[in-house]
């Protein structure tokens, strides 16, 4: 399907059009990308979603940002895995 330029959608209904005016959050369409962990359409190149978080591995040491490949941050980091305390026994 082919976007015309200067088309809108809302960022809070999904609803397109032609003119942002009729939207109450709207967002140029060339700007959205598809999460490839989520599927939300996402107009922040940064957009952080549930999915993605279970898979982070790194941490940018400069910003911040985090990612699931090394080669999307300028300053790698890699993120500790979280230990796991062992299970208490129950008192009877």
């Amino acid at each position: 399907m082919a976007k015309a330029s200067g088309s809108y959608i809302c960022g809070t209904c999904g609803i397109t059009t032609t003119g942002k005016g009729h939207l109450c959050n709207p967002v140029k369409l060339e700007r959205l990308t598809a999460c490839k962990f989520c599927g939300r359409l996402a107009d922040n190149p940064r957009h952080v979603c549930v999915p993605m978080v279970l898979k982070v591995k790194y941490a940018c040491g400069n910003c911040g940002r985090v990612s699931t490949a090394r080669t999307s941050l300028c300053n790698p980091q890699p993120i500790p895995k979280a230990v796991k305390k062992p299970a208490r026994a129950r008192a009877r």
